[in-house]
C-alpha cells in the first residue's frame, strides 16, 4: 500500500484550525480559552497517537461536552435561578479542555 508522510502542523496552526472548527459549530472560545487550547495542544503533540487536526477536533468535542456539564452544574446550584443564555451554552472556557496525564508526555 501507499503511505504518504505529512509534516505536523505547528501549534499556532492547530489553534487556528480549532478556532475555525468552533466557528463552524457556532461556538466561541471564551476569555483565556484560546491560550488553554494552545497549552493543551502543545502537550498533546508530545504524546503518543497525536494526529494533527483529528486531535484538535477531539479536543474541541471534549471541551464542548465539558462546557455543557459545567453550565448544567452551575445552573443546578441553589444560588442560580436556573436560566441559561445562548451565549453561555455556546462558549468554551479554559477549564473545559481536558487535563492531560503529564507522565505520558515525551521529551
Amino acid at each position: 500500500g501507499n503511505h504518504i508522510e505529512f509534516p505536523n502542523y505547528e501549534e499556532d496552526e492547530l489553534v487556528e484550525i480549532g478556532k475555525v472548527m468552533c466557528r463552524e459549530l457556532e461556538y466561541q472560545l471564551g476569555p483565556g480559552a484560546e491560550e488553554a487550547l494552545k497549552v493543551y495542544l502543545s502537550k498533546r503533540m508530545r504524546m503518543p497517537f497525536f494526529s494533527n487536526a483529528r486531535t484538535v477536533r477531539n479536543a474541541i468535542d471534549l471541551a464542548r461536552m465539558s462546557s455543557a456539564v459545567r453550565v448544567f452544574n452551575e445552573k443546578m446550584s441553589p444560588y442560580s435561578d436556573g436560566s441559561v443564555t445562548e451565549q453561555e451554552l455556546m462558549t468554551i472556557m479554559p477549564a473545559d479542555f481536558p487535563e492531560l496525564d503529564e507522565t505520558k508526555i515525551q521529551g
